[in-house]
């Protein structure tokens, strides 16, 4: 889709956001409110992945991998009109999703106008939409859509649109994101940086230790960050522990040795950072396993 005018907070949408030194776009650090905020958890989940680089190399995937990576999210953007293969990027956690292309707001607007959404009033930088039933509420500025739902993972009490200016309020810098809420997951979104697919959570520090399983005691925080490469996909399963002293380099090596996931990478190096441990390894495209269920 290609820009065009549009009234309202939206008329610079499809307006790229990403300048050089700005954060990735839609950005763990940018969007995620603290834990807490919609529903009643200390920790969630989210991914964060760009369909649209994917999908340039989505013959090379075996097919129900790519089937997965495609389904992830899909209902966000079936909501607003997106197709897999033109969306940059998009960030999800609970039924929610910041979603940034280019796009023409009056397609996306005409889209939610047909599922009988109505325009509420402007919020900030966003125009924004409500469904007919409250259950779910989208936000349009920039080269960003905000979906938020206040039914699946993270429902509660508050109505949609509550739950869109909660994200919204923690992207202006007028909420606490998840953070500067937590240490712990900022560790975890710094190592993890920019790539292709990536998933992170925080979780209460393990007592316990099961190498077969990559669970290691005083482990705090876990993410996997998989980049698009030459020669396949290179992916980094990061630990993040509460203290440096918890690492046991030798637990690090044989769930190293232990794991199948690590079957079929060309090589692996394991580094320490900190509190914060790293393995990398690099694949076939074909052999690529979308780890979103290892953390």
């Amino acid at each position: 889709m290609k820009v065009a005018a549009a009234s309202g907070a939206a008329a610079l949408a499809g307006c790229s956001s990403i300048l050089p030194g700005s954060e990735p776009a839609a950005s763990t650090s940018g969007w995620l409110y603290e834990p807490g905020t919609v529903a009643d958890v200390e920790h969630y989940l989210a991914l964060r992945y760009r369909p649209a680089a994917l999908a340039e190399r989505g013959a090379n995937f075996d097919d129900d991998v790519y089937d997965a990576m495609q389904a992830i999210g899909a209902s966000a953007r079936d909501l607003v009109g997106f197709d897999f293969e033109e969306t940059d990027a998009q960030l999800l956690f609970g039924q929610n999703s910041v979603i940034e292309t280019e796009f023409e707001a009056s397609d996306v607007v005409a889209v939610l106008e047909s599922d009988d959404f109505t325009e509420a009033d402007a919020y900030g930088d966003f125009d924004v939409y409500v469904g007919p039933d409250e259950d779910a509420a989208v936000g349009i500025g920039g080269s960003t859509v905000v979906v938020a739902r206040s039914t699946g993972i993270f429902g509660s009490a508050d109505n949609a649109e509550a739950i869109l200016e909660a994200i919204l309020d923690v992207n202006a810098g007028d909420a606490e994101s998840y953070g500067e809420d937590s240490e712990d997951f900022q560790t975890l979104a710094d190592a993890v940086a920019d790539g292709d697919v990536q998933s992170v959570r925080t979780h209460e520090e393990t007592t316990e230790t099961d190498t077969e399983d990559g669970v290691f005691a005083g482990e705090v925080a876990r993410g996997v960050d998989s980049r698009l490469v030459d020669d396949g996909i290179e992916t980094t399963f990061v630990r993040v522990f509460n203290e440096a002293s918890d690492i046991d380099g030798g637990d690090v090596e044989d769930w190293v040795d232990a794991n199948d996931t690590f079957a079929d990478f060309e090589s692996v190096d394991v580094s320490t950072d900190g509190r914060v441990v790293e393995v990398t390894g690099t694949e076939q495209t074909g052999a690529y396993e979308f780890y979103v269920s290892d953390i």
